[in-house]
This record gives structure tokens, C-alpha cells and sequence, in this order.
């Protein structure tokens, strides 16, 4: 009896939050590594509850579906459940441009991670269908494109690590989830360490986003209604106009970020299934101060310990 209703509860999960938070170009589903071994093979499935605080409240629900094809290779499919709260003072100037809630984009991970004592490198390949709503922000009506790259190495309790990427949207990252989505080309890069302490596991690092050419940005607080033209008008030099309209357009200094990075990530001992994480992400162009939050499950390790 327990034990189906156990797994009614586990299926319950996997068909109700059947989403994955779509245009970070990480993992789609916690599948799991072996710390020096690699990917484990075969199917994996996983479920999370993540946001940031800062101009409103950006959260998704999520789960992604995927199979490993070999210890350094594996695809991740799923699609972002989005909630968004929108800042009192749009409220105030406008109520019908209050934000909602809805399905985001379609997304695609390819994943490769090659562990070695000197040198760890994980690159993924995310690719995403503009099925979201480009009223509310959930898309920018074209199909996006990340290409991440990680290296690591460790020295004792520390971890250094190099990131860089390229796409033609700014990808969210577990720090900063962004009130808006872009579309415009940029390249992304963070530097910085983590340092292990038994299941607590803390992160600092310095970022920044380097786009060029034109940029278009989609705002999350800042609904497109009837009376509200959704195309992008005039350039702006506003890096905050998305809390005053739905679409934004400029030149690459509209996107242009760079900041810091702290992060708490918890894994327990007796429940490696289950990963906490608290961080924060300071903002210098946007003078923003972001709080997130993510509570995951490996739902296939979990199964797999049972």
C-alpha cells in the first residue's frame, strides 16, 4: 500500500509539473553525475521549483525528461511553467499591464561532460521553440539558441571555474532569474570558486554579458494588452524600460550586464535526491539586487535508491 502510494505520488509529480526551465543552457533535468565517472547512462527525469525576487517575482515550476547515451553524453527535454508577480508601481500606473502566469518555451538540451582529475569540462547546447507567450515575456517570438562551456579544476575543498558562452538571447542563470527576455546576439562569462563543506556547498563569482549589435527586450512585469503596442517602437537607452513596456529596442548597451554571484547550495546526506540552493546576484548596470531560490528532486535517483 506505502509503496503505490509512493509511486502514484511520483507520477503525480512527473505529469503536473511537466515543465523545464528553458533558456538557461543548463541541464533540463537533474539526471545525476558520477563526481569522477561522468553522466549515468540510460533515462532520467527530475523536478524543480526555482525563482528570483528583485523587480518583481520571476518562479517557474519544472520538470525535464532525458536519456544519457553514455557517461559524457545525454539530451534533456522539457517546458517552463512560468509565475510572475509584477512590481506595485506598474500595478499602480497600470493595471492592465499586470503580468501573468503561462508556458514558456520548448527547450532542447544536448549535454556532453568529460571529468578528469586535472581538468573537468561540461559543455551544453540548448536550443528553444518560441511557444511562450510574447505578451507576457515567456518568448521573443523566435527560436534561441545557447552555447555554454564550463571548466573546472579542484584543489582540496575548492573548486575554480571558467565559464563562456554565445547565443542570441541572454540565458537566466541559478543567481539572477531576469524580469525580461532578450533576443540579439551576445557572449556570457563567469569566473569564480566554490568551496565544499560536507553538504554544504558555497559559490562566489563575477559575470558579465557582452552582446553586440541589435537587442530586443521582452518584458516579464510589463504585459502587452489591447490598448498597448506589443511591436518594438523607438530605440531606448533605458536598460530598465522593461518595467514601463512590454518591448524594448535598442542598440547592445541595452543588454550590456555585469556583476557578482554568492550562492548556498545544500545537499543532504541521507537524501542526495534533494538539492536546496539559496543566491544572490548584484546586478552594476541595473543597480538590482536579486535573491533566488531552488528546491529540486532527482526524481530518477530517487527511484533508483528505492
Amino acid at each position: 500500500m506505502r509503496q503505490t502510494a509512493f509511486t502514484t505520488l511520483l507520477a503525480f509529480l512527473f505529469v503536473s509539473c511537466s515543465s523545464v526551465y528553458a533558456q538557461t543552457p543548463s541541464p533540463a533535468a537533474s539526471q545525476g553525475t558520477q563526481a569522477h565517472e561522468g553522466f549515468y547512462p540510460g533515462w532520467g527525469f527530475g523536478t524543480r521549483f526555482e525563482g528570483s525576487s528583485g523587480d518583481g517575482g520571476v518562479y517557474s515550476i519544472a520538470t525535464g525528461v532525458g536519456y544519457n547515451f553514455s557517461r559524457h553524453f545525454g539530451v534533456d527535454l522539457g517546458v517552463p511553467y512560468n509565475f510572475v508577480s509584477t512590481p506595485t508601481a506598474i500595478k499602480q500606473k497600470n493595471a492592465q499591464a499586470v503580468s501573468g502566469n503561462g508556458v514558456g518555451n520548448v527547450g532542447v538540451d544536448l549535454k556532453w561532460l568529460y571529468p578528469e582529475k586535472a581538468l573537468t569540462y561540461a559543455s551544453t547546447i540548448h536550443l528553444g521553440a518560441p511557444t511562450g507567450d510574447t505578451k507576457k515575456g515567456f518568448s521573443t517570438g523566435h527560436a534561441t539558441w545557447n552555447w555554454s562551456n564550463h571548466l573546472e579544476h579542484g584543489w582540496g575543498s575548492f573548486t575554480p571555474f571558467v565559464d563562456g558562452g554565445v547565443g542570441n538571447s541572454v540565458p537566466d542563470s541559478k543567481y539572477f532569474h531576469r524580469p525580461f527576455t532578450t533576443f540579439g546576439y551576445n557572449a556570457q562569462f563567469e569566473a569564480g570558486t566554490e568551496a565544499d563543506a560536507g553538504p554544504l556547498s558555497l559559490s562566489a563569482s563575477l559575470y558579465d554579458i557582452a552582446p553586440w549589435g541589435s537587442q530586443m527586450v521582452f518584458s516579464e512585469v510589463f504585459r502587452c494588452t489591447s490598448g498597448t503596442k506589443c511591436s518594438g517602437g523607438a530605440k531606448t537607452t533605458n536598460r530598465k524600460n522593461y518595467l514601463n513596456a512590454n518591448v524594448s529596442t535598442g542598440d547592445a548597451n541595452l543588454t550590456r550586464d555585469n556583476g557578482i554571484n554568492a550562492g548556498v547550495e545544500y545537499k543532504p546526506d541521507k537524501a542526495k535526491y534533494l538539492d536546496l540552493e539559496f543566491d544572490y546576484s548584484h546586478s552594476v548596470p541595473l543597480r538590482l539586487n536579486s535573491i533566488s531560490f531552488s528546491v529540486a528532486v532527482d526524481i530518477g535517483r530517487l527511484m533508483r535508491s528505492r
